[in-house]
């Protein structure tokens, strides 16, 4: 099965919201393609940064966030590897935490993390990397200098980006890291992996309005406050009643400290998680940041571009823009 056949049969569609994400399929042979396969359909920002290098440059390349079923990940993943037209890219939402075991292997950060968002074909093989964790804490002390250091952290939510996140945050000093989760096991599990580098708790999503009342930095890295479920926040459980479950949202924000940072690691640049937070008088960290600050190490993986990474940095920044 080739990509072609992919698209025809429904198995991937080209996403409509990213920037810069056309994909012309007749072109494909003359053009290698990344592609960023996604649960859902959102404005991810990795196809337009690439796509922004490609044409600075004058490349023979096409990067595409790809809208895809989780469950056929293996199908896709054994079509991908046996077209030599599919140079790798990345993995979204929904195929973090699926994608390697369909992999020829992983970097080390990778298969310690679980969890995969970099695919790159080396030697005919494809392998998994894992930027998220790197490129978060890099975005959000480039915004805030060693706000980590001596506080405690809580992250919301258990999927596929919540444990490279918690890892690289546990190496820069916490008091603790408690990972709030409506499903309690996820969230213990990654206390447990990080258990070694700080103290850690996994807890469920009922505990929420206790653990916000000492937290000087909360992480949003579950998929509350953006489309589809944008009428609901991160700092609640979602239960499907979007008005109780705002007033609970409200309910428990109200205990934050005035000082702590929220940040979201969801492309929107401003989701209901956030704009509730600045309405409380907290500052606020985008994931837009985290998207760039991971791109640029990515993307040099992937295509083994020998350019400066400041041109790149420029190039994709403005790409977001």
């Amino acid at each position: 099965m080739s990509i072609q056949d992919l698209f025809a049969e429904g198995l991937l569609q080209v996403a409509e919201q990213p920037k810069n994400n056309k994909l012309d399929l007749s072109t494909i042979g003359d053009v290698k393609v990344l592609f960023f396969p996604i649960d859902h359909d959102y404005p991810g920002g990795s196809a337009a940064m690439h796509n922004a290098v490609f044409e600075r440059y004058d490349l023979p390349y096409r990067s595409c966030f790809v809208v895809a079923d989780p469950a056929n990940v293996e199908a896709i993943f054994t079509a991908l590897k046996a077209d030599s037209n599919y140079m790798g890219g990345g993995a979204g939402s929904g195929f973090k935490d699926k994608v390697g075991p369909h992999l020829d292997g992983l970097d080390q950060s990778a298969e310690a993390i679980g969890s995969v968002n970099v695919i790159a074909r080396e030697d005919g093989k494809l392998i998994g990397y894992n930027t998220d964790g790197v490129g978060f804490v890099n975005g959000l002390l480039g915004e805030y200098a060693d706000c980590i250091r001596g506080k405690k952290i809580v992250i919301l939510g258990a999927g596929g980006t919540a444990l490279p996140i918690a890892y690289e945050m546990a190496q820069n000093s916490p008091t603790e890291i408690v990972i709030c989760n409506r499903t309690v096991s996820k969230a213990e599990k990654i206390a447990e992996l990080i258990s070694p580098f700080c103290k850690a708790r996994g807890v469920g999503e009922d505990c929420i309005n206790k653990e916000l009342a000492t937290a000087g930095v909360v992480v949003n890295t579950s998929n509350k406050g953006a489309q589809p479920n944008e009428a609901y926040s991160a700092f609640a459980a979602m239960t499907g009643d979007p008005a109780a479950d705002m007033e609970n949202s409200k309910a428990n924000l109200a205990r934050l400290p005035g000082d702590a940072i929220v940040a979201d690691i969801l492309l929107e640049p401003e989701t209901t998680t956030l704009r509730m937070a600045q309405g409380n008088g907290n500052r606020t960290h985008s994931g837009q940041h985290m998207n760039l600050h991971q791109a640029v190490p990515a993307f040099k993986m992937i295509t083994k571009l020998d350019k400066p990474n400041d041109e790149l940095t420029e190039t994709m920044s403005g790409a977001l823009k």
